[in-house]
């Protein structure tokens, strides 16, 4: 029986909804999930080697989609590529892999995991099924995370506001008995 793959390439940006939508479309369609890092070298500087700052981000999205895909009980097989060629690598992995698609994160004006650029290369170029999903961007995010904590709030004060007029009532009730007894 042949196991299902699912690619998900990343370049910069950890996006922790990607990542999570990226898991439940894996699990869904019972495959494994592969996290396929690009560190982006460019030609003239090989002899030098990646940047740092590529390696660590890299490596806090290798984390966190380890930590998620266990949470929901995913297999994954991370990769890790340096190139000076991100579209073709990303290709040339998913063919080598058999992967049965490619997973494409786009937000309002960009993309997310890769640049537009390379998600506009792809999309002329696939090397197979892309599956291409577009995420709310923070503008809408912070809209409706506004609108939770304003709501949040409201609810927050109207229980305080119930809870102090029980606890009025429990004080008169106190002391209408202690005035009973006396």
């Amino acid at each position: 029986m042949k196991t299902s793959r699912f690619l998900l390439p990343f370049v910069h940006g950890v996006d922790l909804r990607a990542i999570e939508q990226a898991i439940l479309l894996a699990r869904d369609h019972e495959a494994t999930l592969v996290p396929l890092v690009l560190i982006y070298v460019p030609e003239e500087r090989c002899a030098k080697g990646a940047r740092l700052e590529y390696i660590q981000q890299s490596r806090d999205f290798l984390e966190a989609v380890k930590f998620k895909a266990a949470r929901y009980a995913v297999p994954i097989e991370r990769l890790e590529v340096f190139t000076s060629v991100i579209v073709q690598s990303i290709n040339l992995v998913a063919s080598e892999m058999a992967c049965d698609g490619i997973l494409l994160f786009i937000g309002r004006k960009n993309g997310i995991l890769l640049h537009s650029n390379e998600i506009k290369h792809l999309v002329e170029m696939p090397a197979c099924k892309l599956y291409i999903m577009h995420l709310q961007t923070e503008e809408r995010g912070s809209f409706t995370q506004m609108l939770r904590q304003r709501f949040s709030q409201w609810l927050n004060g109207r229980r305080r506001e119930h809870e102090d007029l029980l606890q009025g009532r429990e004080t008169a009730e106190e002391e209408v008995e202690l005035s009973m007894k006396t």
